[in-house]
Parts: structure tokens; C-alpha cells; sequence
């Protein structure tokens, strides 16, 4: 059982893991912090922006691990696929969505640790 900020959350690894798969793993949680805190950005310049408005707002994230021959691991790559729909005109729509990224704390603590791809849909 694990506690952050009031919540408490489940975290298990796959069977192929020795895991029961009953909730995400550490590292499905790591990807799901960036594409929530993304989300949850999204949503802060949204309400602080009275001429926007977000139709749809989806954030898919992946990883790559690698597991070194001492036993250790780490994520080392994190591909991040934005779609939005935002009835900005073109570039006010890119502008938006980098200010997603730009303000998205999560993304910018791990930037300087783990390359990341992002794409916009």
C-alpha cells in the first residue's frame, strides 16, 4: 500500500513478473505522472484562459526500460503522443500545446534525466 497527498494507491508488477497484475507497476506510474500532470496542465491554462476552450484533450505516454547486468534498471526513453482539439486557430493551437509541455512539472523534472519524444496529433 503506498500513500501520497491523502490517496492511497496499489502498485504490483505483471504475472510474468511474479507480479498478481491487481495495478499498475512503478513504472506505469512514472509514464501515467507525465500524461496526467500534462493533462492536469492543460486543464490550469484552460481555466486561466476565458477565449479558450479544450474539445478533447488525450495524452498517451510509453517508456523503454533497460536492465543492466548487475540487476539494476531504469527508464530510458519516454515517447509522448498529445492529441487536442482546441478551437485556437493554428499556430495559437501549437503555441498552447507547447506551453503544455513548457509548464507541465512533471515533464520538466525528468527532461534533464530521460529523453523524451513527444509528438502532437
Amino acid at each position: 500500500m503506498n500513500r501520497t497527498g491523502g490517496h492511497t494507491f496499489l502498485a504490483d508488477e505483471p504475472v510474468v513478473a511474479k507480479g498478481t497484475d491487481a495495478a499498475p507497476n512503478p513504472v506505469q506510474y512514472l509514464l501515467a505522472a507525465v500524461g496526467s500532470c500534462m493533462s492536469v496542465t492543460a486543464r490550469d491554462i484552460e481555466n486561466d484562459d476565458q477565449h479558450l476552450t479544450v474539445k478533447k484533450f488525450q495524452v498517451d505516454v510509453s517508456g523503454e526500460t533497460t536492465t543492466y547486468q548487475d540487476g539494476s534498471s531504469r527508464v530510458t526513453h519516454i515517447t509522448i503522443k498529445i492529441t487536442a482539439e482546441t478551437n485556437l486557430t493554428p499556430s495559437d493551437h501549437q503555441f498552447f500545446l507547447n506551453e503544455v509541455v513548457r509548464k507541465c512539472t512533471v515533464h520538466e523534472s525528468l527532461v534533464g534525466s530521460i529523453p523524451m519524444d513527444i509528438e502532437f496529433v
